[in-house]
């Protein structure tokens, strides 16, 4: 009698283990699946930040030749402003040019 429940409990703790082994290897695989879809989404993340970091730069470089830009123009134009007078009209040759800026 002993015998056959003592069986009967290592048939129980046999198929236990066996569900419980189960059971963490379908987890396992879907912690897995979790792990690689996390590192997907990290992949893409870092790409964006990649991204919006070179156009940063290529924006930042715009603006710094439109400030260069500005620049040549504003010399220019004070330029322009201290050869005919603040206040007097420009001649028709200065107006275009001024114009044209």
């Amino acid at each position: 009698m002993i015998r056959n429940a003592l069986t009967i409990a290592a048939l129980i703790a046999a198929l236990a283990a066996t569900g419980w082994g189960w059971w963490q290897s379908g987890r396992r695989a879907a912690v897995q699946d979790e792990l690689d879809a996390a590192k997907r989404r990290l992949w893409v993340t870092e790409r964006q930040v990649e991204d919006a970091r070179q156009a940063a730069d290529v924006l930042d470089a715009h603006i710094k030749r439109m400030q260069s830009e500005q620049r040549q123009l504003d010399a220019d134009l004070r330029r322009l402003r201290e050869m005919e007078g603040y206040n007097a009209p420009l001649s028709d040759f200065l107006g275009d040019a001024f114009d044209r800026l």
